[in-house]
Order: structure tokens, then sequence, then C-alpha cells
């Protein structure tokens, strides 16, 4: 994005190269998605319940098995909404 001078950039616009290049902590995601399978399946669980691994952008879920159930079911749609709030580059493509 080139500008001129004295041109007036958008203030959305001035973090987009940060937004690009940086990804989000492991604990910012964990939040995220344990606020994100609240909304959808209405299930609460503890930061301890939840797992993220960045490397391979796996969400583990260590909750009894019932809980693991209700999340699957909802798996493509908890999926859809982290890839809104979190960008389709840093949000988890697997929920184990």
């Amino acid at each position: 994005m080139f500008k001129k001078k004295g041109e007036i950039v958008k203030v959305k616009d001035l973090f987009e190269k940060y937004k690009k290049i940086l990804q989000p902590p492991q604990k910012t995601v964990e939040l995220e998605s344990i606020r994100v399978i609240g909304e959808v399946s209405n299930i609460k669980l503890l930061e301890q319940q939840v797992g993220y691994t960045v490397s391979t952008r796996t969400l583990a879920i260590k909750a009894p098995s019932l809980l693991k159930q209700e999340v699957k079911i909802h798996n493509k749609e908890i999926l859809e909404e982290l890839k809104n709030r979190l960008g389709e580059k840093n949000s988890p493509k697997h929920i184990l």
C-alpha cells in the first residue's frame, strides 16, 4: 500500500500489515475457542479443558465424552466462527 505525501490513511489500514504477519498466542486462541463453543453449543468449558497446538493448528478438548460429542456435533459451525474471528491463517483446523 503506497501513499502519497499528505494523503490520509484510514485507521483500519494502519495495522493491516501486522494482522497478516503476526499470529495470536496460544492462550488467545484457547480463550476465543471457549467463548465460541459456549455461544454455538451452550457448553461451558474451563481453561484447563482446552488445549491448542500451534504447529498443527489442532484444538484438543479435555472434557468428558458427552461434552466432546456435543462439540463434535457443532464442529463445522465452531470452526467457521473461529475462522471469522481469528482469521483464516490463525484459526484451528481440527478439533479433537
